[in-house]
């Protein structure tokens, strides 16, 4: 079982919620069944935002073969804007047996750093639309149609990966932090290989923000032998995946940017707090 709340001020806080529940529980190996909604509204609220954030929800539990299962509404001043806190429960992955690789770390992460929060921007900023062309805002916002990573995560069990962590809060430096959490192991990563958009590093620099510590919801980390195998895995099946790093066996956190050294902090604020209150 997962649980996990959704604060952010985003007109998709219902399919956030689903998508946030739904990853973390991929992470754990565990493929999703059901999803128990709980939503809190202050005071004033209309029916017809209640009736949209329901919407988004069962839109994507639909899209991800879920049952919604109970929940709960309710009106409270400890809000000032809708809470979604989503539960998502399952049952284990089928597990396969990994070829027998040289390196047992090797990290590989799928899709795009900053894509969440890329795409929260482009649908919420007004700003925006003085800056970039259309054309890129709806690109960025179509991005909410890749922030599952049930399939991957199934994928890369399948494959035998040991070792999986989903991108959320805090983007992929928070997830390497966790990773190395879980692994209890240390990394080398290199910082030029995190696949991150054009266009999320343009949306970093007109808010003078860091892109890898923006939401990443919709990527996944995993671990494995044959970094090279999963994947063309996962590729065959439509998933861009690349190799960005492997764990080392004492506990330094190094982010490598050609001969550049630094070492990872503990995870801090997520980037878009800074614009979204």
């Amino acid at each position: 079982m997962s649980a996990d709340p959704v604060t952010l001020k985003a007109s998709q806080i219902g399919e956030l919620a689903v998508y946030a529940a739904v990853n973390a529980l991929c992470a754990e190996m565990i493929l999703p069944e059901s999803f128990r909604p709980v939503i809190l509204l202050p005071p004033g609220s209309e029916e017809e935002r209640l009736r949209e954030i329901m919407d988004q929800i069962c839109r994507v539990c639909a899209a991800e073969g879920l049952v919604i299962e109970g929940g709960h509404t309710e009106v409270t001043s400890a809000v000032t804007r809708p809470v979604v806190i989503g539960s998502c429960t399952g049952t284990p992955m089928e597990r396969g047996s990994e070829g027998s690789g040289q390196d047992a770390g090797q990290i590989i992460m799928t899709k795009w750093a900053g894509m969440e929060g890329s795409c929260i921007l482009a649908e919420d900023r007004e700003e925006l639309r003085e800056t970039f062309p259309e054309t890129i805002l709806m690109r960025m916002r179509a991005l909410r149609n890749y922030l599952s990573v049930r399939r991957e995560a199934q994928i890369c069990v399948g494959q035998g990966a040991e070792y999986l962590t989903d991108l959320s809060e805090g983007g992929i430096h928070a997830a390497l932090w966790r990773l190395s959490v879980k692994t209890r192991c240390g990394f080398v990563v290199d910082t030029p290989a995190i696949p991150m958009l054009q266009e999320t590093i343009e949306f970093a620099n007109h808010y003078d923000i860091d892109p890898y510590r923006m939401r990443s919801v919709g990527s996944l980390l995993a671990v494995t032998k044959d970094a090279g195998s999963l994947i063309g895995k996962l590729e065959e099946s439509g998933i861009p995946a690349v190799r960005i790093g492997e764990l080392t066996k004492d506990h330094d956190k190094i982010l490598r940017n050609e001969e550049e050294i630094r070492y990872l902090d503990l995870p801090q604020p997520d980037e878009l707090l800074r614009i979204i209150q």
